[in-house]
């Protein structure tokens, strides 16, 4: 049994508070508004055919983490998924995958969203800054996140949920919005190609950045230790989070997509807001004014969200000897994973710092964006391979823990494909550091000693 100052708040976690876990790390409102012109960039006009093939690709791995969650409820997550089919080495290779995912890119890049949201917000409703103002706005999202977060599983996703249901509602007020004002509100043409200037190229790196925006559905997993009837929970909760998310994002990127003009996406990019001019265009100031107000919040609730998970997958590799082991100690009075967290934050106020002033906000923005999306579908794809071994294993093994897994990673790569089509220095240094990562990792946990998988009472049926 592990010693008091290393176990984190078991059955604080409810049934809602783990869906908004996972709503939260997607952050709605600042993907649809901000995320989804990486995703425009690329695909045009055929933005919401992306969503469709993401919605496909995430559905297929929710079967994947259903099919686990039946068996392992674990704070680690789906380094804890890998662990189980492939072994401890190349479990322990998957969590250093998923540290790419959230600790490397997807917290500075939440930082980085965060920052330019509020900075040209605030031009869209006619407050100029100082070209340096991302800075401090990035670093307040940073230490706010971090509060909530050290302070307890239950006080932040409180946060969440009451925030997040009413960003959501928000953003259906202002879809109607845009759509009662569009010119043509039916094209079922930006369902194909039709509108994407390189055909399924733009497509396929449009579907980096959708995957990217959807990404953090299955984060509710880090929760397993912290969560009531955690198998059962998480089990529900990932299918439903999957469809809620990926039905409202499909359905924004195409409001989004007809608001601005099909034909016309080739200027929606250029903007960082594309969204939030679309509600100032159509809707006015006050909804705009609020609309912004909860963009940032919602940068907030996303980093939130991105340090729990991240730092819960810190925590239990740290436990089983994976990483140092200061790393999995807890608060002894909120029972936060607290080192894990302050070196998450840490790790992430660096790469913000770093990037941020040497390539520009914008350049560190797309390349912590091309980390957090190379490092999900790199993780997902050893999830869905490590299913069908983990079930060999139990003497359990059916077709379909075969067939799905195969779909999503079929899909998964396709977005893989994408990720590395666009050529420029960004991506190339980008490319560079991943290739790094993962021969390190790789090296780290060939040759790792004092490695001892101790499983907690209840983490494994």
């Amino acid at each position: 049994m592990a010693s008091n100052d290393r176990q984190l708040h078991k059955g604080a976690v409810g049934y809602l508070e783990l869906i908004f876990q996972s709503i939260s790390f997607t952050a709605p409102a600042i993907a649809v508004t901000a995320t989804m012109t990486g995703a425009a960039s690329f695909a045009y006009g055929a933005l919401p055919l992306t969503y469709v093939l993401a919605l496909l690709g995430v559905l297929s791995a929710g079967f994947v983490v259903y099919a686990f969650s039946r068996k392992v409820a674990s704070s680690g997550g789906y380094y804890r998924y890998i662990e189980r089919g492939f072994g401890p080495r190349f479990g322990g290779f998957g969590g250093w995958v998923y540290m790419l995912y959230t600790v490397v890119g997807a917290t500075p890049f939440i930082y980085f969203e965060t920052a330019l949201a509020a900075q040209y917000g605030l031009q869209i409703l006619g407050v100029n800054l100082p070209a340096w103002s991302w800075y401090p706005f990035g670093i307040a999202a940073a230490l706010g996140a971090f509060g909530l977060a050290y302070s307890g599983i239950k006080n932040s996703l409180k946060y969440s949920v009451y925030t997040g249901a009413l960003e959501m509602l928000l953003l259906l007020v202002v879809a109607v919005v845009i759509l009662v004002h569009a010119k043509q509100p039916f094209d079922p043409a930006v369902f194909t190609t039709k509108y994407s200037p390189t055909g399924w190229n733009g497509v396929a790196l449009g579907l980096v950045f959708s995957f990217t925006s959807l990404a953090g559905w299955g984060s509710m997993t880090f929760l397993g230790t912290e969560a009531k009837s955690a198998h059962m929970n998480i089990r529900k909760g990932v299918i439903a989070t999957i469809l809620v998310l990926g039905l409202f994002f499909l359905f924004m990127s195409y409001v989004m997509t007809i608001g601005w003009g099909p034909a016309n996406m080739g200027t929606y990019y250029t903007n960082f807001l594309p969204g939030l001019m679309l509600a100032l265009q159509d809707g006015g100031m006050i909804l705009a004014a609020v609309m912004f107000l909860f963009i940032v919040n919602s940068g907030l609730v996303d980093t939130l969200a991105i340090i729990n998970a991240g730092s819960r997958d810190m925590y239990t590799m740290a436990k089983d000897g994976m990483l140092v082991g200061k790393l999995a100690e807890t608060h002894p009075k909120h029972k936060s994973p607290h080192m894990s967290l302050l070196v998450n934050t840490v790790v992430g106020l660096v790469i913000f710092t770093f990037t941020g002033w040497y390539f520009g906000p914008f350049n560190g923005f797309i390349m912590t964006g091309l980390w957090t999306g190379t490092g999900t579908i790199i993780d997902h794809i050893l999830i869905n391979t490590s299913l069908p071994l983990y079930f060999r294993k139990l003497k359990q093994l059916k077709l379909s823990y075969v067939l799905v897994p195969l779909v999503a990673t079929a899909i998964y790569v396709f977005a893989l494909y994408g990720s590395f089509l666009s050529v420029n220095t960004i991506i190339f240094y980008g490319v560079i550091f991943i290739v790094v990562w993962l021969v390190a990792g790789a090296i780290l946990y060939a040759f790792k000693k004092g490695i001892n998988v101790t499983l907690e009472e209840g983490e494994e049926i």
